[in-house]
């Protein structure tokens, strides 16, 4: 990471006292900066740790030491606050993790467990995994650099003037597109305690202490998921203005509507959505304010190739060495994303849904999920949506209601006055939130389709034979 370090060292030559981290009531300075990340360096070296651990929430602490483990040439490894214990020990008995760094300190660990890792990996970033057992993703320092490099070059540095860190750093588009992206800009990075921000309950945020947040130390640029960008939308509509300090606010994780896009942008949230994946190190594509195509995630970054072939996104230089536990992958392998796409006359990428989730119907019409939810998470009184209709005349959906007086019958009417007549939703299920506590949404948000379709069954099950009743009667 030559450039990132590069880039701080000249942050500090130019403007020794600039912020750069501030969280745990202190503001940590571009020069004090360059001091902690040696003085951690060194305690790494001292205690001849090859494989850093970090399992403490997000803070100047959290950033201080994977600078420190990157610039020391050793394997990091995040451990995200929603990983249960059983996934965490998972994790560092897999990766052979021989020191931890906790909220009290760096403790040094005996594993006792002699692992393989590609050779050249800075990086083991863990996905949930569609079974709940974690992947392990090692990614090269080269990659991660050629990816802050790429992204401070498209958006511009002048849009991180002030970053909020609102994403657990464990998770790497924060750790990537946020932090190193940041650091490279001179910005200040914002990384408050979860109480300051209203993100105790990261189940149930109180999203008016992050717009309140946000206008106090007029934050310029931001991350989302899509869960969290329509929590702040229902906040601006109800009860709060935003400051108009924000410039960047960048939405991945998930698909995102041309409409919600739109709306969140009348409500003064400048908002761009993007598409990528760990295996790339975060971040594929991207619109910004100079590349703006609403309705795709924006124009392949400069320093990737990626074609489609038989529909689906392949990455032809991903900077990714394999999964942990498996055999390592050739430099020049390319990598199928299991995503469907297209290009449109633009050239930006248009995310379509992913391959495995295809709803054949029982008309033999091909369906992409995620098209259709993507539609009805624009409708105010639907928080979350699960579609689904293998074999069925049509599709069916398991509906999470925004709020309690919720007209949900009224909001799928608009919804399928909008769909061509094989692909409206005929049927819904009131269900419970889909949350990470429950396994049903992923770090990022996205929804684990699996573990939804298992826990419920019995309603898509019940569906399928009301069809299979109808046809006989």
């Amino acid at each position: 990471m030559s450039a990132l370090f590069e880039s701080i060292t000249r942050h500090a030559c130019e403007a020794p006292q600039k912020g750069a981290l501030c969280g745990a009531g202190q503001t940590i300075s571009y020069s004090t900066l360059i001091d902690e990340v040696r003085r951690r360096k060194n305690i790494l070296a001292e205690q001849n740790v090859k494989v850093l651990g970090l399992q403490i929430n997000n803070s100047p602490d959290w950033i201080l030491w994977d600078l420190a483990a990157l610039k020391s040439g050793i394997v990091c490894v995040p451990l995200p606050p929603f990983f249960s214990n059983e996934q965490i020990n998972y994790v560092k008995h897999s990766t052979g993790i021989d020191a931890c760094v906790y909220d009290r300190g760096i403790v040094k660990t005996e594993t006792g467990n002699s692992v393989s890792i590609p050779e050249k990996t800075a990086k083991i970033t863990f996905t949930s995994g569609t079974t709940g057992t974690p992947k392990g993703v090692c990614l090269p320092a080269s990659g991660l650099e050629q990816l802050a490099v790429s992204l401070q070059n498209v958006i511009g540095p002048e849009y991180a003037e002030r970053h909020l860190s609102i994403l657990p750093l464990g998770v790497l588009l924060e750790n990537v597109a946020g932090v190193y992206t940041a650091l490279m800009a001179g910005a200040e990075i914002h990384i408050p305690a979860p109480h300051e921000i209203g993100m105790d309950d990261p189940f149930q945020p109180d999203f008016s202490g992050i717009c309140r947040y946000i206008s106090e130390q007029k934050i310029t640029s931001i991350i989302l998921v899509p869960e969290l960008l329509r929590g702040l939308m229902r906040e601006l509509m109800q009860n709060h203005e935003i400051s108009r300090s924000l410039r960047y606010v960048a939405v991945g994780g998930a698909k995102v509507s041309p409409e919600l896009i739109h709306a969140a942008r009348a409500s003064g949230l400048p908002v761009y959505e993007g598409y990528g994946l760990s295996e790339c190190g975060s971040v594929v594509a991207l619109n910004t304010p100079s590349s703006d195509h609403v309705g795709t995630a924006g124009v392949i970054l400069p320093h990737i190739k990626a074609e489609i072939l038989h529909g689906e996104i392949v990455i032809q230089n991903p900077a990714f060495l394999g999964y942990l536990g498996e055999t390592p992958r050739d430099p020049g392998q390319v990598f199928a994303t299991g995503d469907l796409g297209e290009f449109d006359q633009n050239g930006a990428l248009k995310i379509t849904g992913r391959c495995k989730n295809v709803i054949i119907t029982a008309q033999g019409r091909n369906i992409s999920p995620e098209w259709i939810e993507s539609l009805l998470l624009i409708q105010p009184e639907i928080g979350q949506a699960f579609v689904y209709g293998n074999d069925l005349p049509f599709p069916a959906a398991l509906i999470v209601p925004a709020s309690r007086n919720a007209d949900i019958g009224q909001a799928l009417e608009k919804v399928n006055e909008a769909l061509p007549s094989y692909a409206r939703v005929e049927r819904f299920d009131i269900v419970s939130p889909f949350t990470l506590d429950n396994g049903m949404l992923t770090g990022t948000g996205r929804m684990r389709r699996e573990e939804i379709s298992k826990t419920y069954k019995t309603l898509v099950e019940k569906e399928m034979n009301n069809d299979i009743l109808r046809r006989a009667g």
